[in-house]
């Protein structure tokens, strides 16, 4: 019986009433349009890629991620003479993160050597790595909230001179990749 009233509101006297059937139309195309972008924001918001030429604020980036930590900053990276990432690192630890990081060994002798030291001396973990074949060389970060990743070494010469490459990203099946990979890394080298 509804369904009679219906079919007799959207037709009268043989004609359609085209006015509810314009108005259900158009609340269809709102609800898709609507969800379209929502979907293109939400994936758009899960990531971005820096490269370091264009404005020369990879380290900047990478900070925020930092800064925006709560409870853990896990990170392997090969090369790191950046004293502004080193600082939040720092600051993460004095806030009460668990900051815990992978150096490569040769790396930490020679070039990662002053920043190696100022993190231990604040108490940050840092491990070096204990395989005796190949290099440590990867290059990312994790926190509870993002992760980051890319060719970017965290120094001066990755933010001015080269050309490189940090995604930072939201994406929770991804975060959850480089949290197992980090832990990975970091638990073979204890």
């Amino acid at each position: 019986m509804k369904t009679e009233n219906i079919s007799l509101e959207l037709r009268r006297g043989g004609r359609w009433n085209w006015k509810p059937v314009g108005i259900i139309v158009c609340i269809i195309i709102l609800v898709a349009a609507s969800a379209w972008i929502v979907a293109s924001s939400h994936i758009s918001s899960q990531f971005h890629v820096y490269y370091s030429l264009d404005g020369r604020h990879n380290d900047k980036e990478l900070i925020k991620v930092i800064d925006n930590a709560d409870k853990y900053v896990y990170f392997a990276i090969y090369f790191f003479t950046k004293n502004s990432i080193a600082d939040a690192l720092v600051r993460a630890e004095k806030r009460g993160v668990d900051v815990l990081g992978i150096m490569d060994r040769d790396a930490s002798l020679e070039s990662n050597a002053k920043v190696l030291e100022r993190l231990r001396e604040a108490n940050i973990r840092v491990l070096t790595q204990k395989h005796q074949e190949g290099i440590m060389h990867v290059k990312a970060l994790v926190t509870e909230k993002a992760y980051a990743s890319g060719s970017y070494n965290w120094t001066d010469s990755a933010n001015n001179i080269n050309d490189e490459i940090l995604e930072i990203g939201t994406n929770e099946s991804v975060r959850k990749q480089y949290l197992s990979i980090i832990k990975k890394i970091l638990t073979i080298n204890q």
